[in-house]
């Protein structure tokens, strides 16, 4: 019989399984982020291809990783297959957030300061790392955080000319036979995964994005992309929207999750930015995540998280948008 074909009454009694066997895992990744994870219905679902968009420097990455820490500390493993990044530099916004997540004091340990420790252009005379970020709050408490969990976060150095989709799913085979369950995969980011040259830029990424959505289905596994932004969603006075994610309509099609990440002072009403404290300064230290897409759940939520970028972060405790958004902003001179 085909494996794919199932019965209902297997799927009820895999389900009732589950329920009774409390060591048992629920196909859920949560994030993180509580709000988040209440608005998707707990978190991202096995099976699922989730896209993150946002404009450049909006924070995906960071916003990614953060997701990513969450899981791998947890005690599941992570695929995170980087064509932007070196594995160092994810570790060290991933060693500062854990410093400033675990410190009160008013400036923690920064990925500025971590980079020096890594590079040794800091004022510490010899020594390896433990030594040298000693000598910052919560530097060695950083440093354990993330030794915990670092033998399940796997970071891929992913090239745009050799990373295909089945080089990706080699990755996740092999994590899949080293730790007996499905990690999450996170792409950063989609538009660069390798497909046939021969083939439009369209063409190519709706190949991809229905490759990693089959990926998902087939290890049962949540996929979480990074989505570039095609030029009108860049344009100012636009607010970006899953139309404007780089490439082909596929990618809204056939994703189960859309999250767009705007910087807050890009999208709130106008009258908010004349008459509001410091004509709206403030608005440029918070992120909005809107939902535009959910198949498990309700679609449109809007919640905003506080940057913390200079300690490779977003404060996880984010809160409802109060504001009035808006679609277009029009400019005057």
């Amino acid at each position: 019989m085909d494996p794919k074909l199932t019965a209902a009454i297997d799927v009820l009694e895999r389900v009732d399984r589950r329920l009774l066997d409390p060591e048992s895992d629920a196909p859920l990744w949560p994030t993180g982020f509580p709000l988040l994870d209440e608005e998707l219905g707990g978190g991202l679902r096995a099976g699922t291809l989730n896209l993150l968009a946002g404009a450049q420097g909006e924070g995906k990455t960071t916003f990614a990783l953060q997701i990513a820490r969450r899981c791998a500390s947890s005690g599941r493993p992570v695929v995170f297959l980087s064509f932007e990044l070196e594995a160092e530099a994810l570790l060290h916004k991933a060693i500062s957030a854990e410093a400033a997540e675990r410190s009160a004091r008013p400036m923690p340990l920064s990925v500025r300061q971590v980079r020096a420790a890594f590079e040794m252009s800091d004022d510490t005379v010899g020594g390896g790392l433990p030594e040298r970020l000693r000598e910052h709050a919560g530097g060695i408490e950083a440093l354990t955080a993330v030794s915990g969990y670092a033998a399940r976060l796997y970071i891929h150095r992913s090239t745009t000319t050799q990373t295909t989709l089945d080089v990706i799913a080699a990755a996740v085979k092999d994590v899949m036979i080293e730790h007996g369950v499905a990690p999450l995969v996170v792409v950063d980011y989609l538009q660069k995964v390798c497909a046939p040259d021969q083939l439009a830029e369209d063409e190519r990424v709706t190949r991809v994005s229905e490759g990693l959505k089959d990926l998902s289905i087939e290890f049962e596994c949540p996929v979480l992309a990074i989505s570039a932004s095609d030029r009108a969603g860049l344009e100012p006075g636009t607010r970006m929207r899953a139309r404007n994610m780089r490439g082909s309509t596929a990618l809204a099609y056939e994703a189960d999750v859309v999250l767009i990440l705007s910087n807050k002072a890009d999208v709130v009403a106008r009258h908010h930015l004349m008459y509001g404290a410091n004509n709206g300064e403030h608005f440029k230290d918070w992120s909005v995540m809107t939902i535009e897409k959910n198949r498990s759940g309700r679609s449109g939520g809007e919640v905003e998280f506080r940057k913390h970028f200079d300690c490779g972060r977003f404060i996880a405790e984010g809160r409802f948008v109060s504001e009035k958004l808006v679609d277009e902003r029009v400019y005057t001179e």
